[in-house]
């Protein structure tokens, strides 16, 4: 008699047993090839741009308008890969978090080269603050990364004693999120649980108060005061940053398609936009 513990799944003509999915990986070797390949193409540009032609010397040429929209395109890919990780909707989160690093690496490139044709006025601090994103995105995976992985499971200073007030404030917390999650998702666990997309679209109200939940007791606890600086503030400073870009990045596209008579400034309007108001 054969235990089902020891069976060996195969096809009648005995192929090798299912394997499991291999989820998808960046490395970060290959990550620092990617920014390095670009970065030098990049200076192979710039010393290359005075030789060629009018086209690649104007931001809004027939060339590098259309380069920087669709550079522009690609820099909305994390938005995506928030969503659905948020969403729940993607069974390998890694394939999105490739897709978010890959697009908004060649999305930084593409706008580099449309902004490199004329580097000044106030276009210069969207370039400055996708410098910036990209060293806290690069800085994150290679460097950060290693200090996340080692805090998992990890309790922060074990031995010592609890401030009984603190104590109290943290079961109150604990106590107000298991009574709101029942009304949210039944289901989940508090110990497992956080807000998805589907939960903020549904109940908005019940999810924001949660996350606040959540929040006040992370800070009861000191996560954030019990690791490295960097790891704990990386994240809140590259996302402050992705939604300052993401707000110029609108701000400079309205300006320029709708507003092209106070860019121009009395000068030739030359690239393509709907209103020259």
């Amino acid at each position: 008699m054969i235990s089902h513990t020891n069976k060996v799944r195969t096809d009648p003509a005995g192929a090798e047993p299912d394997k499991p999915a291999r989820r998808p990986d960046l490395s970060d070797r290959r990550l620092l090839a990617w920014v390095t390949i670009l970065g030098l193409a990049l200076l192979f540009y710039l010393a290359a741009k005075p030789g060629l032609p009018d086209a690649w010397q104007r931001p809004g040429s027939e060339i590098l308008q259309p380069l920087a929209a669709l550079g522009a395109a690609l820099l909305l890919a994390p938005f995506l890969f928030s969503l659905g990780k948020r969403g729940g909707h993607s069974k390998a989160p890694n394939r999105l978090f490739i897709l978010h690093v890959g697009a908004s690496l060649l999305g930084m490139f593409l706008v580099a080269l449309h902004a490199a044709a004329a580097i000044k006025g106030p276009p210069l601090a969207l370039v400055g603050l996708l410098i910036l994103l990209a060293v806290t995105g690069v800085v994150a995976r290679v460097h950060i990364s290693s200090r996340m992985a080692a805090t998992f499971a990890r309790k922060p200073a074990p031995f010592q004693a609890a401030d009984p007030a603190v104590k109290a404030r943290l079961r109150e917390v604990i106590d107000a999120k298991t009574a709101l999650l029942k009304r949210l998702d039944p289901q989940a666990s508090e110990a497992l649980f956080s807000p998805t997309l589907k939960h903020f679209l549904g109940a908005p109200l019940k999810s924001l108060a949660y996350a606040r939940l959540a929040r006040r007791e992370a800070q009861l606890m000191g996560a954030r005061g019990s690791v490295h600086w960097l790891q704990a503030w990386w994240r809140p400073v590259h996302m402050a940053l992705a939604w300052l870009f993401l707000a110029g990045l609108i701000l400079h596209v309205v300006l320029v398609t709708l507003f092209a008579g106070y860019v121009a400034d009395g000068r030739e309007i030359y690239w393509w936009h709907l209103a020259a108001w």
